[in-house]
């Protein structure tokens, strides 16, 4: 029932398809994951959307992947935001094969033939801080992260993977793939 009704609510809300960075901000702070804003528990449907959006991918809404994911991946109606380790079920069920992995070392591994991914990892040494979701994209220089922080309205630009995420905070990480690649999941 309740993601029903912030189903409704993040209809009238949603304005655009653009990337999202900065889920404190603009429109995707007033919708609604579980029983709380987007600003508060959004990141892991946010850098889902971004990595759709920026594959090119523009079918599904901000709105619909939260709504699909919400039973999925929804903890405790949204205090603790969304389990980070069921991520890849969503490009499963769209047919989008989907590389996962618990190692950062094999993520940026993978990342070097995918162009995009999904990264979670704790906000701090400290789990109290809370778990981060974003969408990194590799580039010439390094990595890009979108939607780094709830306030920054403009990615994050980084030169090495450990400037990007450290190996103590990774915990799960994504990137698409193509099957006629010469790249197979281990």
């Amino acid at each position: 029932m309740l993601e029903k009704l912030n189903r409704k609510k993040n209809l009238l809300t949603e304005t655009g398809s653009e990337i999202i960075n900065g889920q404190g901000l603009g429109y995707v702070a007033d919708m609604r994951y579980g029983l709380f804003p987007m600003s508060y528990n959004g990141c892991e449907m946010i850098a889902i959307y971004n990595l759709l959006i920026l594959e090119g991918r523009h079918g599904n809404s901000l709105t619909d992947i939260c709504s699909e994911m919400y039973k999925t991946a929804c903890v405790f109606s949204g205090l603790l935001g969304s389990n980070v380790y069921v991520l890849d079920k969503y490009f499963t069920r769209h047919g989008m094969p989907v590389l996962k992995t618990l190692s950062r070392d094999r993520f940026f591994e993978y990342l070097g033939n995918c162009k995009y991914g999904i990264i979670s990892f704790w906000n701090d040494n400290n789990p109290f801080k809370g778990v981060h979701t974003v969408c990194i994209e590799k580039t010439d220089n390094g990595y890009r992260i979108y939607n780094r922080s709830n306030r920054r309205c403009s990615p994050a630009d980084y030169t090495t993977a450990d400037e990007a995420v450290s190996r103590h905070r990774f915990m799960a990480g994504y990137c698409l793939y193509q099957p006629v690649n010469t790249m197979r999941p281990k």
